[in-house]
């Protein structure tokens, strides 16, 4: 999968907090456990990420923060969304500015004694994100991809930084019914993760491909990462999303 990383300095942004969407979520009700399918690779220092889109307050809004003024016609509240079961301990550290950091623990997906299926489906885990074109209404409306934007990337700094599973869903398709795409990365401290459009694919842990190529043609309602809960093995929180934005060639 190429999914690229390079290091950056980090630049002033706003910090953003989170209950619930906005104008919905895009949760995942997915039933499978996240990996690691990054490929690394080292690039310069630099005080200028291109295709960066601000993070603003939002007065009066149920998630006050917001992407502000861009070029790219992003424009859309914040969420945190959790699993009903496994992700309560996740807290946002909201005294923080400038980034946005999270703690606690995403539990381990309890496997039955009688050989069934596990509970993913109440087990997902949680996921931090953003709608992309949300209007005033909050209605989550589709992102018409601009041209000469290829994918998105993210920053993150911190102690406990699990595999994330960086998500999208086009417009038109169900992220309940797992049609919405997804890469998965485990990213270093410090480093910005890069995610092409065409490496992203609806059930992305399912094969080197997952099931299907991501549709971009309709345009894209939200971005998001999730930490997805997994069999056997609990994941510690503890790390800060410091920048977001969208790759430019």
């Amino acid at each position: 999968m190429n999914v690229r990383r390079i290091t950056a300095i980090p630049l002033a942004t706003c910090a953003f907090s989170a209950l619930l969407a906005l104008g919905g979520c895009g949760t995942s009700g997915s039933d499978h456990s996240s990996g690691n399918s990054a490929t690394g690779g080292a690039g310069g220092m630099t005080n200028v990420i291109a295709g960066e889109l601000p993070i603003i307050v939002a007065a009066g809004a149920d998630v006050p923060y917001q992407f502000g003024d861009n070029p790219y016609g992003v424009t859309g509240g914040a969420f945190l969304a959790k699993a009903p079961m496994g992700s309560d301990t996740v807290v946002l550290d909201t005294t923080q500015s400038g980034k946005i950091c999270l703690s606690g623990m995403v539990e381990a997906v309890p496997t039955p004694a009688d050989g069934s299926h596990p509970p993913y489906s109440t087990w997902w885990g949680f996921e931090l994100g953003f709608n992309l074109n949300q209007g005033t209404d909050g209605v989550k409306n589709p992102w018409t991809v601009p041209a000469g934007v290829s994918g998105l990337w993210f920053t993150v700094d911190g102690a406990q930084i699990p595999p994330i599973r960086f998500k999208t869903t086009p417009t038109g398709r169900d992220p309940a019914l797992e049609q919405d795409s997804c890469a998965l990365v485990h990213p270093a401290t410090g480093d910005t993760s890069q995610i092409p459009f065409t490496s992203m694919y609806v059930q992305c842990w399912d094969g080197p491909q997952g099931t299907g190529l991501t549709d971009t043609s309709n345009g894209l309602l939200d971005m998001g990462l999730q930490i997805a809960a997994a069999t056997g093995v609990a994941y510690p929180i503890d790390f800060c999303l410091t920048h977001v934005g969208v790759i430019v060639n």
